[in-house]
């Protein structure tokens, strides 16, 4: 979540954003990171799109734009963690998963309701290959 968070606060470089932990952050990468594999970073990064959405439900809510707001938040994600070793086409094959997983933390339907699960997975596809943005 934290390096999403920079990110769209504008720092897009890796080193602006590994500069900008705390110690509490700095010391959690430097212990974890040596045996970090891309499927954790790939983790990582999945869970920070869920959470995002969660975070702007409200918002979302208000707009009804969910379609809008789940390629921004997919192609932010893109681009906070290009500099990572995660693996982008997870993004693909994992985006039931994910959407599920949304549908299970939102406190409303209207994601579901206005997304649905494969048009989520063409959404993701969209994203992770170029067709948009």
């Amino acid at each position: 979540m934290r390096v999403y968070d920079l990110f769209t606060n504008g720092k897009t470089d890796k080193f602006d954003i590994l500069f900008s932990l705390d110690e509490a952050e700095e010391q959690i990468l430097e212990t974890h990171t040596s045996g970090v594999e891309r499927a954790c970073w790939t983790k990582a990064a999945l869970t920070a799109i869920a959470e995002v959405l969660v975070r702007r439900e409200n918002d979302i809510k208000v707009s009804g734009e969910w379609q809008e707001a789940a390629e921004d938040i997919l192609n932010n994600a893109k681009a906070a963690f290009s500099k990572f070793p995660w693996h982008l086409p997870d993004l693909v094959a994992q985006a039931p998963d994910l959407h599920a997983e949304m549908l299970e933390r939102l406190t409303g339907s209207e994601f579901g309701n206005s997304i649905s699960k494969r048009a989520f997975a063409k959404l993701c596809k969209a994203v992770v290959y170029g067709f948009m943005k």
